[in-house]
């Protein structure tokens, strides 16, 4: 590598993995680092949210970390190294952008897409994977149910299954509302789990025609419920104490706190 920083990132973990390294890093498995780079994602998205310049630099730090780890650990087995992985990743980014470093061109997003999805069902056919087309991008299984749900309805809606307005979309909702108003009183659970995901789905359908990433809202949201929660815990003593206050007392505490809070 000709980066110096990374030279020295590689070298500190291949100390960690020597036989004199640190227990814990020699332990670790690629499923387990793995999924600790889902975990560093995820904080990386967090502080992005932020807006905190410092704390995106500190939180891809810890990402490239935990992907040379990754690196590290497969290339214990599979005979690879960063170089390889670096050289895999980027042969992939030319070879899907045809329309920046080959002949094919793209005049918006719609057909940069096109050339990349045709690229990737073609390196699957290589490899001997056969699927029947789909505009449904395919998705990992990691990635968040509120975001595969955007993506799916995002992609369909680019061969028009979409309602015209934003009106059908909430007329939508309602209905799924009713449903699951219904599966309740009927007491019938999976049909409950079953009229719950449509009413989500519909629901992130409108925060897709709204120009919303339901995944980032809803991850706003929660913090803004912790924050507030929080407040509304530190006007108690202790946790029994909170039990036996109303629920208007409790109610009035959070709307102190989210009148002292931004929205």
């Amino acid at each position: 590598m000709s980066l110096p920083e990374m030279r020295t990132l590689l070298e500190t973990i291949h100390t960690l993995r020597s036989p004199d390294g640190c227990p814990w890093d020699i332990k670790q498995t690629l499923p387990d680092a793995a999924r600790y780079l889902i975990d560093e994602a995820g904080e990386l998205l967090d502080a992005a949210l932020d807006g905190d310049p410092d704390h995106v630099t500190e939180e891809l730090g810890d990402l490239l970390f935990m992907v040379a780890f990754c690196t590290r650990i497969h290339g214990e087995t599979a005979g690879v190294d960063f170089a390889d992985v670096a050289r895999v990743g980027n042969e992939k980014l030319v070879r899907r952008h045809p329309h920046v470093f080959g002949e094919k061109s793209a005049e918006n997003q719609v057909e940069s897409q096109v050339h990349w999805n045709a690229i990737k069902a073609a390196e699957k056919e290589a490899r001997g994977v056969i699927e029947e087309p789909t505009v449904l991008k395919d998705l990992p299984a990691s990635s968040s149910p509120l975001r595969q749900a955007h993506v799916y309805q995002k992609n369909a809606a680019e061969v028009g299954f979409d309602w015209p307005d934003n009106r059908g979309v909430l007329d939508k909702i309602r209905e799924e509302i009713d449903e699951v108003i219904e599966a309740e009183q009927a007491g019938d659970h999976e049909a409950l789990r079953h009229e719950v995901g449509d009413l989500l789905l519909a629901v992130v359908n409108l925060s897709r025609r709204l120009g919303v990433e339901a995944d980032d809202a809803l991850r706003l949201a929660n913090r803004r419920f912790r924050k507030r929660f929080r407040h509304v815990e530190s006007q108690y003593p202790d946790h029994e104490t909170m039990k036996q206050a109303s629920l208007d007392e409790m109610e009035a505490h959070w709307q102190d706190a989210k009148r002292a809070s931004s929205p």
